[in-house]
């Protein structure tokens, strides 16, 4: 997970196949992990960080804390300003609207000016656009 792109509005990050937790991390990562992980990553301003030998990928919403929907009507609780993806090996306990997800293969995700892809899986954080 280590290649990033960054263009002028938007992050690309390639993920290894594998299952996730999708949601705001602050929900699934330990509490003793948070700090150092924030640390690793400047507070997510580089969208992949690493805690305990597992990465983490994470996005900004574009406004910050609240409740958003992916596509399908599935409901993310939003408390860091975060919607992103842990590794299930990681452990913890996810809540607030994160679900577990399986990628097949290497998959793109990416941050387009607030709208997060995650492979198929899309949720808009800017409450400005009507899609």
């Amino acid at each position: 997970m280590k290649t990033i792109i960054k263009t002028k509005t938007s992050f690309e990050v390639t993920i290894p196949a594998g299952r996730y937790y999708l949601g705001d991390p602050c929900y699934v990562i330990r509490d003793d992990d948070w700090i150092p992980l924030l640390e690793n990553c400047d507070y997510f301003r580089n969208p992949v960080g690493e805690v305990g030998g597992y990465q983490i990928l994470a996005f900004g919403t574009k406004h910050g804390d609240g409740v958003y929907f992916d596509k399908g009507g599935r409901k993310y609780g939003v408390d860091a300003g975060l919607i992103g993806l842990v590794p299930v090996a990681y452990g913890g306990q996810p809540d607030h609207g994160n679900r577990e997800v399986e990628f097949k293969s290497p998959t793109l995700c990416w941050n387009d000016d607030g709208v997060l892809h995650f492979g198929v899986i899309t949720i808009n954080t800017d409450y400005s656009d009507d899609e």
